[in-house]
């Protein structure tokens, strides 16, 4: 066996053939899944003649072995495995380091199954220190440090699989070995080797990190060695990565809520100077990197880049740990906050981006995060207030010098390189994003500052722009105005109306589309700003007009036109009504024309996309609703007009050869469905219920017949329920004259389709109709039909997890008949094969299909759900409790079963709810249900503690008590 082993193995690594490769490595993880796999994995370690790749092979396995099959072996094995491991740690101290890794991970991975007691006094870390400490240094040393790095890092991981309980326990037997674990590593800060200072103060780090400072004294730690070690490596090149992580550990132990903790400010005080000491190398580096930028020296490796990635994150540590006390503004404390534009200015956007949280952390503590001066004895509300308002004045004047430097800096920031060309798309796509963090920074930036001198700073590159355009500069400049359009600018402001107006004139020819882009984008972020305007400005609307223009004219021009459909669809939804009175004319001509883009287009013109055509009908759809009267229903048909029409003409063209809808050309699918969009797109923003009412009236035999000529099409099936669905959105109980047809095709179309979108539409109508009393037998048909139709195919689990949108929908529809049409629901027919349908599918893994199904369940159990739009009667609370009360014991232990791993973790609360209101329904009739189903789960699942737990917590809740577990 350990020959055919090996073989496998060498197989894995050298076969040629990914065939041969992928059938061993799946015989190979069945293998490790095995009992012999403890026993064979140790004897080939051991073994001195085995190849490096069939040791680390073996000791990957008893890594996974320890951490997830451990429960395998007998409970005496224990202390034989522990002894195996460390000897074979011992004979690899000097081996392949990746045999050694993985391990001490095993080693690391059994000291969350054994308990400290076992370990003896001091734990896995002074068992370790004393076992190895027995052995030469050559051998200790490595063995040691490595060991102390991974313990404290796998200690939180879920890998080893032991019960939440045993899991806790282990994380603060670790914590509580902090002391002694830097202890052993304080005395191997001496030691004799290449990289061994590092490697203490990377364990160091982990230690740290792991407690965060609990059980830690403040001046203990101010005069410990490591402490010393950990600042003198910030000014080694070999030791300054490990150090840094280190410092920054010790900055996190000594705050809490943005100030240091009083018991650390010994360690503060040496903490600070350290790391502000590092401030010239930055500078340095910074201005080299600079003159790299500009093409005046040459670059630096990447060591350094590294080095000055972990200054900055020193320097935001330092700050985002100390924010309050920064915010104080104290003489002392503007050091960091100097630190902190440095990197802010840094050419690196991955570094400079490092400070942006410090920034809003803050605004936070200056605008809204402090308590404020002591008040005197006495004092008057009035009182207190101005002398709140007067301190946090004083502050934000303080802190006003460091925002206006750093708004300057990353407005230069934002701006493209003369090389941006050359990008690939990948670059392209992470600059926008890191624009994204500036934009988000500007707008903490003009919290602190106010608007007027956020935006005066960010125009004034574009005023200096008069004897020589960059498009560059002015695209950054317009791109920074756009990030502070959320601040509460006054309409009218005459500095943004003069930005507008110069839009008209600014040149385009410059570049590839990019400025255009963000003017369109600007402009639609302002359009609820230029509503306003119209409102108080005369000038206001001849601004909306010219930009109207203006956005018209980028939607030519393929680079911008999606930025242009969608501000003209801002616009529009902002300035609606004025527009309907000046603009419609135009408006409408523009509508008339894009009907030709998108899908529509022919092939090899330019066209918009087809979410871009969709955008700009939407805006005009906005428009028009803002009309009145029949102006509003002869606009409307005006809309409608060019999309029936030709979805109409290609209803009635011929077949090509006789062929169904299964073989329609990709292009007429691909038409039919965008205009079918576009016409749910008009309905959604129809104004009046009336109007659309009778729309939907007028187009029901076009919608009807792509239903059944595209059936067999899911894609056109799906829009086509997506646009009715709409029409009934906004004609609500106005459809009412339309609702038997409408009931009747949605039920055949579910019988022939089986599709979902019809369960959409039948939830719509229940929403919508359910509480009328002379609509619940249409409705009550409806839904018995459909919901039957689809738990037919949903039988078991398994068909559940096959199909999980159909379960998903399905019980989306029933949780809604539940709140709006309960007596759809507790019919005879229908109740009992929607509750055995959630208790057999309540276990799907899929999300959204699991959340439906209990959300359902919880419905069922609580009649007087604060939910629902109807109350259900006493007559169907009776035929509820008696449907669902005797399949509560079976629906209980299937609970648990999700509790108890089932189902992920995540998904834990869920299934709990449901039980908490199975308990709060049935009180102490549900104890013999619980007992039973607590007394099939099994030791090794949950422990007699967990069980009585469970028992006591049911017991609070019966009693009144509401502690929800």
């Amino acid at each position: 066996m350990q020959q055919q082993l090996v073989e496998a193995i060498h197989t894995l690594y050298h076969n040629a053939d990914p065939q041969v490769k992928k059938q061993t490595g799946s015989q190979l993880e069945a293998w490790q899944q095995s009992e012999s796999a403890w026993s064979l994995s140790d004897t080939i370690l051991h073994d001195p003649s085995s190849t490096m790749e069939a040791q680390y092979f073996c000791a990957q396995t008893l890594r996974t072995k320890v951490q997830r099959d451990f429960e395998e072996l007998p409970a005496q094995a224990a202390d034989a495995l522990r002894a195996s491991l460390l000897d074979l740690l011992i004979r690899f101290a000097t081996g392949a380091t990746a045999v050694r890794t993985q391990l001490c991970l095993a080693i690391a991975a059994i000291a969350a199954h054994i308990p400290s007691k076992q370990w003896g006094q001091g734990g896995v870390v002074m068992w370790l220190a004393d076992n190895l400490g027995r052995q030469s240094q050559e051998v200790a040393l490595p063995c040691m440090l490595e060991l102390l790095t991974v313990i404290p890092e796998e200690v939180g991981s879920y890998r080893p699989a032991v019960r939440p309980e045993r899991r806790r326990q282990m994380q603060q037997e670790v914590v509580n070995a902090a002391p002694h674990a830097l202890q052993v590593l304080a005395s191997c800060l001496n030691q004799k080797g290449g990289h061994v200072r590092g490697q203490v103060l990377h364990a160091f780090a982990a230690w740290l990190k792991l407690s965060a400072g609990a059980g830690l004294d403040g001046p203990a730690l101010a005069s410990h060695s490591l402490t010393k070690a950990a600042m003198e490596g910030l000014r080694s090149t070999d030791t300054f990565e490990d150090a840094s992580d280190a410092v920054c550990e010790l900055v996190l132990c000594t705050s809490s809520r943005g100030s240091p903790e009083p018991q650390m400010m010994p360690l503060v005080q040496l903490l600070v100077p350290a790391v502000m000491a590092l401030r010239p190398r930055f500078v340095a580096a910074a201005q080299q990197a600079q003159q790299a930028e500009d093409g005046n020296g040459g670059g630096y490796d990447e060591d350094e880049i590294e080095a000055v990635k972990g200054m900055a994150r020193l320097f935001a540590e330092l700050g985002e740990s100390y924010t309050a006390l920064i915010a104080t503004a104290s003489p002392d404390s503007m050091q960091p906050v100097e630190a902190l534009l440095d990197v802010a200015a840094y050419p690196d956007q991955a570094i400079s981006s490092i400070s942006f949280n410090f920034w809003h952390r803050l605004m936070r503590q200056l605008t809204s995060g402090f308590s404020g001066p002591e008040a005197a004895p006495g004092a008057n509300q009035e009182a207190i207030a101005s002398a709140y308002n007067a301190e946090q004045q004083r502050r934000l004047d303080a802190f006003t010098p460091a925002y206006q430097q750093l708004v300057t800096v990353v407005v230069h920031s934002v701006q493209y390189p003369s090389n941006y060309h050359e990008w690939h798309r990948d670059e392209l796509q992470e600059f926008r994003h890191k624009r994204y963090a500036i934009s988000e920074t500007l707008e903490d930036a003009a919290d602190v500052l106010g608007w007027q001198s956020t935006l005066q700073l960010l125009v004034r590159p574009l005023q200096q722009l008069a004897t020589s355009f960059d498009w560059r500069v002015a695209e950054a400049s317009l791109y920074c105005v756009r990030s502070i359009c959320r601040q509460n600018i006054p309409a009218g402001e005459p500095l943004l109306m003069s930005l507008f107006s110069s839009l008209l004139s600014m040149p385009t020819d410059h570049d590839a589309g990019t400025l255009q882009y963000t003017v369109a984008m600007m402009i639609g972020s302002y359009a609820a700003w230029l509503a306003s305007t119209v409102r108080v400005e005369q000038r206001g609307l001849l601004l909306v007009s010219q930009m109207l223009q203006l956005l018209m004219k980028s939607l030519e021009h393929s680079e911008s036109a999606g930025a242009a459909a969608t501000a003209i669809r801002h616009i529009c939804h902002s300035c609606g009504k004025y527009l309907a009175a000046s603009h419609l004319d135009a408006l409408m001509q523009l509508y008339q024309k894009v009907q030709g883009q998108g899908a529509a287009a022919p092939a090899g013109s330019h066209k918009l996309l087809e979410q871009d055509v969709q955008a700009v009908i939407e805006a005009v759809a906005s428009v028009v609703s803002c009309l009145q009267g029949d102006a509003q229903a002869a606009a409307t048909r005006a809309l409608l007009e060019p999309i029936m029409t030709p979805l109409q003409a290609r209803l009635q063209q011929p077949q090509p050869n006789g062929a169904g809808p299964a073989q329609q050309p990709s292009e007429d699918v691909e038409h039919v469905g965008a205009f079918v969009d576009r016409l749910g797109t008009v309905f959604k923003r129809m104004g009046d219920p009336g109007l659309a009412a009778a729309n939907l009236a007028h187009s029901w035999p076009l919608l009807v017949t792509i239903l059944t000529q595209y059936s067999s099409n899911d894609r056109v099936t799906e829009k086509t329920g997506r646009a009715i669905k709409q029409a009934l959105q906004t004609s609500k109980k106005a459809s009412a004259g339309m609702l038997q047809q409408v009931l009747e095709t949605v039920a055949h179309q579910f019988q022939v389709t089986g599709h979902p979108c019809m369960l959409y539409i039948a939830s719509e109508l229940l929403k919508t109709f359910g509480g009328d009393a002379q609509y619940q037998a249409a409705l009550g048909q409806l839904f018995s039909a459909i919901v039957t139709k689809a738990l037919q195919g949903l039988p078991t689990l398994a068909a559940f997890d096959h199909n999980p949108d159909m379960a998903d929908d399905t019980f989306l529809l029933i949780d809604r008949a539940v709140r709006y049409s309960p007596g759809v629901v507790f019919s005879p027919q229908m109740l009992p094969l929607i509750a055995d349908a959630a208790m057999t599918g309540v276990l799907v893994q899929h999300r959204e299909a699991c959340l439906s199904i209990i959300s359902v369940l919880r419905r069922l159990h609580d009649t007087n759900d604060p939910d629902r739009e109807v109350d259900c009667t006493q007559q169907q609370q009776q035929q509820l409790r008696a449907v669902v009360e005797p399949r509560d014991p079976l629906l209980v232990r299937i609970l648990f079963g999700g509790l108890l791993g089932a189902l992920p973790k995540s998904r834990v609360d869920d299934i709990a709810a449901v039980l908490y209101d199975v308990i709060h329904a049935y009180k102490a009739a549900a104890y013999p249900w619980l007992t039973s189903a607590l007394a099939a789960i099994p030791e090794q699942a949950a422990t007699q503690a967990d069980k009585q737990s469970v028992i006591t917590a049911a017991q609070s809740l019966a009693a009144g008590v509401d502690n929800r577990w």
